[in-house]
């Protein structure tokens, strides 16, 4: 056979096969194959966020084509605010960056539009848990009950203001005349925690029910008294314990706190940038519903004691912008309730 149709014969095949090859290539594969995605977690370590944005780090990299390596980054400052303020406006908008933070920034930007970001502008990948959030008293102290606190000053620990463990407790020492006294400045549930034990604070006006499922011995010990939930309706844990609606008398100040309360089903939402590349959202969003419903996932958010109350990223999306949609005169009043008090 000649050189010149040998070399033709030889040619065809492979560049049929190059072909097909470049038919079958996953361009969303080539991206992230070999890079990093960084988790940007609004708290600090050892908290019930924390544990449940490194969870999530730990499996969703395998439902991603290309298996890119999430790392987690814990940026706590300002009560996830700084967090939201980074993804927001300086993180890159290519799908290498993703974000979990408080739920209260939501109402935090309600509060204060100089906050530099709109949260109905994120794009939502998906919630790994609700977050049912509790008040809390701890055994020794004098106040046991809301109506305690309204004869007796407490002091409750808190992260930030621009959190419910502050903005809840100054909210009912404006409606009901409570005399909670909040001590700001510590960092994680984790912290506030030891705060308790230690005898620096009497209580806590909001931390997770996940954080709580870590410090089991507490409730099976009678270590502490729950006042509230903050939550849309009564937590099948404690169903004799009143929601912060029911705790309220005045219709507008109901509205207020069904508007502080949707922020648990917001929960634990992991987030990209606004505008993040659509194709790449979409790989992110179908990567998240498998690992929800990952037996393995499953198993490990049960063996570390952490919720799996999933929700994929569309209805995340949607329920966000319906907390956009609410009231201006229920917007007014939550401003009014939450805001810093003396």
């Amino acid at each position: 056979m000649p050189i010149r149709m040998a070399l033709s014969a030889f040619a065809l095949p492979l560049a049929l096969a190059l072909g097909a090859q470049g038919a079958c290539a996953d361009p969303i594969e080539d991206f992230y194959k070999g890079k990093q995605i960084q988790l940007i977690i609004g708290v600090g370590e050892g908290g019930g966020y924390d544990l449940s944005a490194r969870l999530a780090a730990m499996h969703l990299s395998k439902f991603i084509p290309g298996n890119p390596a999430i790392v987690p980054r814990n940026m706590p400052a300002a009560g996830s605010i700084a967090a939201a303020e980074y993804v927001y406006s300086v993180a890159p908008r290519d799908g290498t960056v993703l974000g979990m933070f408080q739920p209260t920034y939501i109402t935090e930007k309600i509060n204060d539009a100089r906050r530099k970001y709109e949260y109905e502008k994120f794009t939502y990948i998906g919630r790994v848990d609700s977050s049912v959030l509790i008040g809390l008293a701890w055994h020794s102290s004098p106040v046991q009950s809301v109506e305690d606190a309204k004869r007796i000053e407490t002091p409750l620990a808190a992260v930030a203001a621009a959190g419910t463990s502050a903005t809840m407790p100054w909210a009912l020492n404006r409606i009901l005349g409570t005399k909670y006294k909040v001590v700001l400045g510590y960092p994680s549930s984790a912290a506030m925690g030891l705060a308790l034990e230690r005898g620096e604070a009497q209580g806590i006006g909001s931390t997770s029910w996940d954080y709580l499922l870590t410090k089991r011995e507490w409730i099976e010990e009678k270590k502490i008294k729950i006042l509230y939930v903050i939550a849309l309706e009564r937590f099948r844990e404690f169903p004799d314990v009143p929601t912060v609606m029911e705790i309220v008398d005045r219709p507008l100040d109901k509205g207020a706190m069904k508007l502080i309360s949707s922020t648990s089903s917001v929960g634990r939402a992991l987030l990209a940038p606004p505008d993040n590349d659509k194709a790449r959202t979409a790989a992110l969003r179908a990567a998240f519903d498998k690992m929800a419903k990952d037996p393995e996932f499953l198993a490990d958010a049960e063996k570390r004691r952490l919720g799996s109350d999933t929700l994929d990223g569309q209805s995340l999306q949607d329920l966000v912008a319906d907390v956009a949609a609410q009231p201006p005169e229920v917007i007014e009043r939550m401003k009014e309730l939450t805001a810093p008090l003396q």
